[in-house]
This record gives structure tokens, sequence and C-alpha cells, in this order.
């Protein structure tokens, strides 16, 4: 998509202070125009499948996990979806596994009782 200013407002700017003409005073606000654009929304990860993800690449297992989150049971609870994250086990987690805390603060399913 290309936009163009009115002719009549482009005379306005024939020159400015860096010596640009028409063409090149278009082309510069073409791009603005462009940059001021917002961005596109991040599609990010379900926390757990990406937790998951990164055990199977580093080739961590369940009891690798309790250091992080805490007892055996809250790893398997937590990977089962029975139990959400605490802020406590996403800190961690992003802290000594470098997994983005933006993608593990999302809200995700959790069959909690």
């Amino acid at each position: 998509m290309e936009y163009r200013l009115p002719t009549e407002l482009m005379g306005q700017f024939e020159t400015n202070e860096f010596g640009m003409g028409g063409e090149d005073m278009d082309s510069t606000v073409i791009s603005v125009v462009r940059a001021s654009k917002p961005a596109a929304k991040k599609v990010l990860p379900d926390p757990i499948t990406h937790l998951k993800k990164i055990m199977h690449q580093r080739g961590l297992r369940n009891k690798d996990l309790k250091v992080y989150i805490g007892s055996s049971g809250n790893v398997c609870a937590i990977l089962k979806r029975r139990q959400a994250l605490s802020l406590r086990m996403i800190r961690n987690l992003n802290k000594y596994l470098h997994i983005s805390a933006e993608i593990l603060i999302q809200p995700y399913d959790c069959k909690t009782k």
C-alpha cells in the first residue's frame, strides 16, 4: 500500500532544511507512516508445551525440574496441567533455564480441582 500526501500539501514542502525536494519528502513521509504502524502481535507458544520442548531439547527429565519447581509431585502436576505455575517457579525457570518470562506468564488451560 502506498501513501501519498495531497499535492497542495506537498507544495508546502518543496524543500526543507535538509534540502529534500518533493519526491524525497514524499518517500520520507511514506517511511514515517509505515514505521508508525502498530507491529503485529507476537504469537507466543503455550507455556507448558514450550517447557516440555525445552526439556526434550536439553535432555532434561521430570526429576531435573525439582530444583526449579519443587517436589516431584509439583513437577508432575505442572506438566499434566493440574497445577498452574507460581511466580516463584516462573522466576526460577526464567533465571536458571533461560525460558522467557513472557512465555511463562501467559494464561493457559489448567485442570484445577
